[in-house]
Formats: C-alpha cells, sequence, structure tokens
C-alpha cells in the first residue's frame, strides 16, 4: 500500500506570480528557482522582498498608545529635629 497525504490530490499547481502559468516546484528533487515559461526570478517572492500578486497585502502598523498619565508626586519628607 502506497501512502500518500488526504492533500496531495487537492493542491493545485504553484502558479508564476508574473505569468500566471502553473509550474511544478520541484522538478526531480531540485527546486526551480525561475519560471520555465517567462524566465521570471522566484528568489525576491521566496524571501519576502515582494509580494505575491493576489495574497492579502500586509497589515498596517496600529496607532501609539495614548500617553499615561504622570505619577503621583512622593510624599514629603518628615521635618528634622
Amino acid at each position: 500500500m502506497c501512502f500518500r497525504p488526504a492533500d496531495a490530490a487537492a493542491a493545485a499547481a504553484p502558479k508564476c506570480p508574473e505569468c500566471g502559468e502553473e509550474i511544478k516546484a520541484m522538478l526531480s528533487g531540485i527546486a526551480i528557482k525561475k519560471c520555465p515559461f517567462c524566465k521570471c526570478d522566484f528568489t525576491p517572492y521566496l524571501k519576502g522582498e515582494k509580494p505575491m500578486p493576489g495574497a492579502p497585502a500586509p497589515a498596517a502598523p496600529g496607532a501609539p498608545a495614548a500617553p499615561a498619565a504622570p505619577g503621583a508626586p512622593a510624599a514629603p519628607k518628615a521635618p528634622g529635629a
């Protein structure tokens, strides 16, 4: 019996971010670094330097919090003799 993950059949082939052609991610165990159709370099996409088309945009940073109230003044010292 051959083991095959359940999601293997459901997974679609990845598409080139530049031309949109379906490509095989691995070819004989060697990762493809360029699109075989349009010769697009995948390195910036894999490193996260370029966003993937159709991917959600990164969330904008939230607004800064309001400043805290200043601390209460220290208690006065006891009078000296």
